[in-house]
């Protein structure tokens, strides 16, 4: 999986927080729904994982 802080910059931002933000932005979500589904995903931080669960929106979160 490598560093998460080059995955993070790939996605053009600086930092975890930065990217959730854009997440929850870009799928309509609240930041907050994003953080606890990160945190749900655990240390693995699975970026491919996060980011089908945002895309799913509502759904995802119910």
């Amino acid at each position: 999986m490598g560093d998460p802080i080059l995955n993070y910059r790939a996605c053009g931002a600086e930092c975890r927080e930065d990217w959730l933000r854009m997440l929850a932005n870009e799928n309509g979500l609240p930041f907050g729904t994003v953080q606890r589904l990160a945190e749900a995903l655990g240390e693995r931080e699975d970026f491919g994982e996060l980011v089908h669960l945002c895309e799913l929106g509502e759904r995802a979160v119910k």
